[in-house]
This record gives C-alpha cells, sequence and structure tokens, in this order.
C-alpha cells in the first residue's frame, strides 16, 4: 500500500500527462501491457498481489470479517464495491444491518490548481487534489476505526494545440486516483479487529 495506517499518508505521487487522441490511445495500451504483465507475474504469489492491490476474481482479498457494508456514492465507493464483489470470503450487503463491519466513504474531495497557462490564456498546466476521507463501524454504529485521510495527486499537461483533450485527460487522472485510493483501504480494512461476540 501507499500510505501508512492511521493518519495522512505519504504516498502521494505525481504523474506527467502528455494528452492528444493519440497519447491517450498509447496510455492506455501501455497500462493494459502493464496489468497484463503484473498479472501473469504475480499470479502464483498472493503477497505479491496484496501488495500492488490488483486483485484476479476468484483471489481471496484476506479480510477478517465476511459481511461488509459500503456506504457512499463517491467513485471511491463504487471502485471499493468492484474490488470486494465476487471475492470469496466477503460479501457486500445493502442493508448495514446484516454487516459485520459498515465502510462509510465520509468525503472525497477534488481540488484543481491552474499551474500554467498558455500564451492565449487557456490552462496549460493543472494540478489535481484528491483527498478522501473514511471510517469503519459495526452494525450498530460502533466506531472500529476512526476517521482516516488518504490523498493523491496528479498533474496534466497539455500542449495548446491539445487543448480539447484537456477534460478527457482531466477525467481520466480523477478515475486513477479513485481506483488507488480505494486500492489502499483493502489492506487497512485486513488490520480491523472485529469487538467480541
Amino acid at each position: 500500500p501507499k500510505g501508512h495506517s492511521g493518519g495522512r499518508p505519504t504516498g502521494q505521487h505525481r504523474c506527467l500527462i502528455l494528452w492528444s487522441d493519440h497519447t491517450l490511445k498509447r496510455t492506455r495500451q501501455n497500462t493494459l501491457r502493464h496489468l497484463l504483465f503484473r498479472t501473469a507475474a504475480l499470479a502464483g504469489a498472493a503477497a505479491g498481489l496484496s501488495a500492488c492491490g490488483f486483485r484476479i476474481r476468484g483471489f481471496d482479498l484476506g479480510l477478517p470479517f465476511k459481511q461488509i457494508a459500503i456506504e457512499g456514492g463517491s467513485g471511491v465507493a463504487t471502485e471499493l464495491r468492484q474490488i470486494v464483489f465476487g471475492q470469496p470470503g466477503t460479501r457486500i450487503v445493502a442493508n448495514k444491518s446484516e454487516a459485520e463491519i459498515v465502510l462509510i466513504i465520509v468525503s472525497e474531495q477534488v481540488d484543481r490548481t491552474v499551474v500554467a497557462f498558455s500564451s492565449a490564456g487557456r490552462p496549460r498546466e493543472l494540478q489535481l487534489r484528491m483527498r478522501v476521507v473514511y471510517r469503519v463501524t459495526d452494525r450498530l454504529g460502533i466506531e472500529l476505526s476512526p476517521p482516516q485521510e488518504i490523498a493523491q495527486s496528479r498533474d496534466i499537461s497539455v500542449s495548446e494545440s491539445e487543448a480539447l483533450a484537456f477534460a478527457r485527460a482531466e477525467e481520466f487522472a480523477l478515475n486513477d486516483m479513485q481506483r488507488d485510493i480505494a486500492q489502499q483501504i483493502i489492506p487497512r480494512l485486513r488490520t480491523v479487529r472485529l469487538p467480541a461476540p
């Protein structure tokens, strides 16, 4: 995982993204190749898979509970549901009264800062910062893990001729941060201790 348990993690990182239609396709292709390579290399190593956050369908996440409710309509909450859904050993329930733990996405905040403008006065470089706060309770609302924050940042840079790709680049970066943060939350859930029955 990229962050440390508790408090504000230090796993923030930046990436420079040069965007055009051709670059976007190349980036997706490179990402797909990277994931396929990672899958092949780590398929037989559970520890390696846990470290990188990548999950093959049917791979046990090793969570210390069988039923979880995930509350929140944010993109991170959606990513978490996709990670947990269909994995053996843990089931997502809609009613928190059936859950052993309740994962609550308290907030998902995005800050945008224009770092540089083009000669025409249009944004040329943009920094995105995403901060997600979550907490964990049992079905009765008793706190099992206090509110914790995970932060990520990305830098987007486009040339003046690629200005129309800016919105697409921003959406891609936001989705990437949501996936990254969701993957960081999963290992932290392994440390949650359920109250004694």
